[in-house]
């Protein structure tokens, strides 16, 4: 079987038909990765940073290839495919930084004390050790960043477990072109290609085989709430359940004050708005929800002129393009809203970028109206100010939540909405907006659920920690000990003694 890759410009078959596996093709690609699993474990720290810089400079090598087949496979500027590419390099090589220092091991060593108090205390050492093989699926909209080795992937391989990747089938030549890059990369560093392996095809059997498998110890997944939901089921059903780090749907809620209208209302505006609809509205961190004063009918207005000179690129695939189509003229047709449109966009997965007004009331009886849409859509619901924690009080787990406000509002209620939407949301955001998720240390993407299946992170260096275990060593002679816990320290790695 095969499948043909489909250019969302105009719905033209890209490129030659991909192979699609098998379930045995599949069940293959686990059980080599398994057996060469103990091996990549056991790498130092160094020889690993070695493999993860070697893997940021086999996909920019590759950049030419890769831009040429994202751009076509998904609509998307050759702008935005050459930034992720970069961005995937940046997070290999910062793995590759904190990797070489062995801080990742997290080792800690307390030394047998006959006088340790309440009793006496045996050798015991403890660190992190990876989980075993991983199954990493790609999403849609990041065809790099986030796919087969995008930042799943990444810290996976950073914390010695091997990646079994599921492809995604809108963009399948580009996955191809980064697995030869990951595979070149093994080979430079003299071991087994099995440590990264890519499988594809539309058949959505597949997800069932790798998610089930009993040599999957772990599953990254960033995508939707529905393909979330399944993966956790299926893991769930499991003989033996596995962690699933799942970055699903949010709607990122913007609360508006009427300083911040009356400080910058044209800028806030035009900000809101090509938030919004960056990437086509196909960002988990876009808002899709804004709160406004109800006497800011007048900044409205402005949202609504702005709005009607943008036309937006295709959506990633005509199935996406058909769910978008069919939600915005369901929402549309209720009659309990006010339709905003931006410029038609007829080619190809091309969709009309489309914003709801409404209040809060009548939001809470119209469940469409809280829910995710990806694609260039928001809903705007007008509210007193003094209504904003009440609001926020109700809504679900987010990624992200913001406040757009001044410095001339209320502080103390500026703090208690604050303090709803860091209980609600994994990163709060002040005068700035949700889309853009900056690759550092402090970054946190990942918040309540349903906005995450864990509390973890799947951006920044903390990411690692999803893919390991601490193991405690107790008694252990010097020489049977890993090298990380022994006293001699051949790897050099930061132990915290006693």
């Amino acid at each position: 079987m095969t499948f043909n890759a489909v250019q969302p410009v105009d719905g033209s078959v890209y490129g030659e038909a991909i192979h699609e596996n098998t379930q045995s093709e599949v069940q293959d690609a686990i059980s080599r990765a398994k057996k060469v699993a103990k091996e990549f474990a056991s790498l130092s720290p160094k020889a690993t940073a070695e493999l993860l810089r070697a893997i940021a400079d086999s996909i920019e090598g590759k950049r030419e290839a890769l831009v040429a087949s994202a751009c076509a496979e998904t609509g998307l500027p050759e702008g935005r495919i050459g930034g992720e590419i970069t961005r995937t390099t940046v997070q290999f090589k910062l793995f590759a930084d904190l990797v070489e220092t062995g801080r990742h091991l997290r080792v800690v060593i307390d030394k047998a004390d006959p006088n340790y108090s309440p009793a006496p205390r045996p050798d015991i050492r403890r660190q992190n050790q990876p989980l075993g093989v991983v199954a990493i699926f790609a999403a849609s909209n990041f065809p790099l960043a986030f796919s087969v080795a995008g930042g799943d992937a990444a810290s996976a391989l950073a914390s010695g477990n091997p990646v079994v990747a599921k492809g995604h089938p809108a963009h399948p030549h580009t996955c191809a072109t980064v697995e030869s890059a990951v595979k070149d990369a093994l080979k430079k560093c003299n071991l087994s290609e099995d440590i990264f392996n890519v499988v594809q095809g539309v058949n959505p059997q597949i997800t069932h085989w790798l998610g089930s498998h009993p040599d999957i110890q772990a599953i990254g997944f960033t995508g939707s709430e529905a393909v979330g939901r399944i993966l956790i089921k299926i893991s769930s059903e499991r003989e033996v359940p596995i962690p699933v780090f799942a970055e699903m749907g949010s709607l990122n809620p913007v609360f508006v004050t009427q300083g911040a209208i009356t400080e910058r209302s044209t800028d806030l505006a035009k900000g809101l708005v090509d938030s919004a609809l960056l990437g086509s509205g196909q960002f988990c961190t876009k808002p899709g929800l804004v709160f406004v004063p109800k006497s800011a009918s007048a900044f409205l207005d402005e949202i609504a002129a702005h709005l009607a000179t943008l036309k937006v690129g295709p959506l990633l695939s005509a199935s996406i393009a058909e769910r978008y189509s069919k939600a915005i003229a369901q929402i549309a047709a209720s009659g309990a809203v006010k339709v905003l449109s931006g410029q038609e966009n007829a080619s190809g997965f091309g969709v009309t970028p489309t914003l709801f007004i409404t209040d809060w009331a009548t939001a809470q009886k119209n469940h469409e109206l809280l829910e995710e849409h990806f694609g260039p859509t928001s809903v705007i619901i007008t509210a007193d100010e003094s209504e904003y924690v009440s609001i926020a009080e109700q809504l679900q787990g987010q990624l992200t939540a913001t406040i757009q406000g001044a410095a001339s509002d209320n502080v103390a209620s500026l703090l208690s909405l604050l303090s709803i939407l860091s209980e609600r949301a994994g990163r709060v955001i002040w005068n700035g907006f949700p889309t853009g998720v900056a690759v550092t240390e402090a970054m946190q993407h990942g918040g309540p659920w349903p906005s995450s299946s864990t509390h973890t992170t799947s951006v920044g260096i903390d990411a690692i920690y999803r893919f390991m275990r601490p193991v405690a060593y107790q008694s252990f002679a010097q020489d049977v000990l890993p090298p990380a816990l022994q006293d001699s320290n051949p790897w050099k790695v930061e132990q915290r003694i006693n």
